[in-house]
């Protein structure tokens, strides 16, 4: 389990991150006009542990609303289910559409996401997955990939679970989320957890990515530094 440091804000991973922003931008199309991704670091752990090279590989991305990720796979392998609770995510879109609900800077709506996504990615499958309930058999993903997900599902513990049982022997989970020191209990859709909780979380399954203890200094606090929050990177790997 890695914590953010601001130091790992390298020039490889600026180099990643300027190859992902030209691939996404090259097939989403000029005329998009909302933000191409909304993480960096996190991204960039993710990004550094996929295959090099095109495979015959299937990978879950879950929560992809709003972000990309899901077409970047696309070039590994066709065999791509981008998923998200996408009747949640029309509503609140429509209903920000409609000055019901706060508009979120960044935030396209949905048809406009989702026609961006299907024209970057025509043999992606779009999928509503409740992570929770994933409808795919045991070991039927060699990678799954979870962007800042997991505090925002109340049952989480079970999420996990699920993540784990559709991967194939072999196959990796590539996770981040968010960590304070003290955590922050599940509220109005999201929650830190402490890293005591995250170890606890995470015991039952064989992590696989380096260890490193989170440091709350100041200079490594995410969202703007205004309160100790530090994001992490989980790789867990199912035993062949």
């Amino acid at each position: 389990m890695i914590f953010f440091a601001a130091t790992d804000r390298d020039a490889a991973c600026r180099a990643l991150l300027a190859e992902y922003d030209r691939f996404i931008r090259e097939k989403v199309g000029p005329a998009y006009a909302y933000p191409l991704r909304q993480r960096d670091w996190e991204l960039c752990q993710v990004l550094s542990r996929l295959p090099a090279s095109p495979g015959n590989f299937s990978i879950l991305e879950t929560g992809s609303f709003n972000t990309f990720l899901g077409v970047w796979l696309s070039r590994l392998t066709p065999r791509v289910v981008i998923s998200d609770l996408y009747g949640a995510r029309f509503r609140k879109s429509l209903l920000r559409r409609l000055g019901l609900a706060p508009r979120k800077p960044g935030e396209a709506p949905y048809s406009t996401w989702r026609a961006a996504v299907q024209r970057a990615a025509p043999a992606a499958e779009l999928r509503t997955v409740d992570l929770t309930r994933i409808p795919f058999p045991d070991a039927s993903f060699d990678f799954l990939t979870s962007v800042s997900v997991i505090e925002h599902i109340p049952a989480v513990e079970r999420a996990i679970a699920e993540m784990f049982r559709v991967l194939k022997p072999g196959g990796r989970l590539l996770l981040t989320t968010d960590c304070s020191p003290a955590g922050k209990p599940y509220a109005h859709g999201e929650r830190y957890f402490s890293p005591a909780e995250l170890e606890k979380i995470f015991a039952p399954y064989p992590i696989t990515s380096p260890r490193r203890v989170p440091d709350f200094h100041r200079e490594n606090w995410c969202y703007a530094k205004t309160s100790p929050v530090l994001t992490a990177f989980v790789e867990i790997t199912k035993p062949a």
